[in-house]
């Protein structure tokens, strides 16, 4: 596994990880995490929790490793750490470490994989999930508005009708069981019980597609309900 440390990358030792896990109250991974300041903001406001984001660009990270790094009197945030892999060649030490995953605005593969849910990345995002884990996902509904950029005029518009007719059951041949789909105004995000909503805040004018699922077994699955 490769994390970014400072504006470099580095390959820590196992129990580099089993310590920040060991004290951590609640881990949450979030997913294309881009130049990490959401994820930086979450482990700030919540020390006791461990913040693992994950980005195959990690020079885009590095900004924000180096500010995390920090004593914590001075911005320093110990509890991030910021690995550099796509989530559909998640490293095996992020497996079932998840209390919560995010994907939080994707865009490129990501965004494509999430909305078609295509098998290495839904298999990838159950792959670092505990069971009973949460999946949330935040797309902004703008990017299907005229004029709709070149890179996904083929992709299906993600609306709740669509969640339940096509996503929901593509996610639950991968562990995930479809808890809600609800398209959310800025003015309303602080309602939402996700910390990544209350991150993005009231104050942002996007409109977004709420996606909610959770993490099951294969006979939780064909049970229909987690268990």
């Amino acid at each position: 596994m490769q994390v970014v440390q400072g504006k470099h990358l580095v390959t820590p030792d196992g129990e580099v990880l089993d310590e920040l896990r060991s004290r951590a109250a609640r881990v949450i991974v979030d997913v294309g995490t881009g130049d990490a300041r959401t994820a930086y903001r979450l482990a700030k406001a919540q020390p006791e929790w461990l913040v693992v984001g994950i980005d195959p660009a990690w020079q885009r990270m590095s900004p924000t490793s180096v500010r995390a790094s920090r004593k914590p009197a001075k911005g320093g945030a110990p509890n991030l750490l910021l690995v550099n892999s796509a989530i559909e060649t998640v490293p095996a030490e992020l497996h079932g470490i998840a209390d919560e995953v995010s994907v939080l605005m994707p865009w490129g593969k990501l965004l494509r994989g999430v909305v078609h849910g295509d098998g290495d990345v839904c298999a990838g995002l159950r792959a670092v999930a505990r069971p009973g884990a949460s999946l949330d996902i935040t797309v902004g509904t703008s990017i299907w508005r005229d004029p709709v950029p070149l890179e996904i005029r083929e992709l299906p518009e993600l609306t709740p009708e669509y969640v339940d007719t096509v996503l929901a059951g593509r996610l639950a041949g991968y562990g995930w069981q479809v808890t809600g789909a609800e398209v959310i105004s800025g003015a309303e995000m602080d309602r939402m019980s996700s910390s990544w909503a209350r991150r993005l805040g009231s104050g942002n004018p996007e409109v977004v597609i709420h996606v909610r699922a959770t993490a099951v077994t294969p006979a939780e699955v064909a049970a229909g309900s987690p268990g």
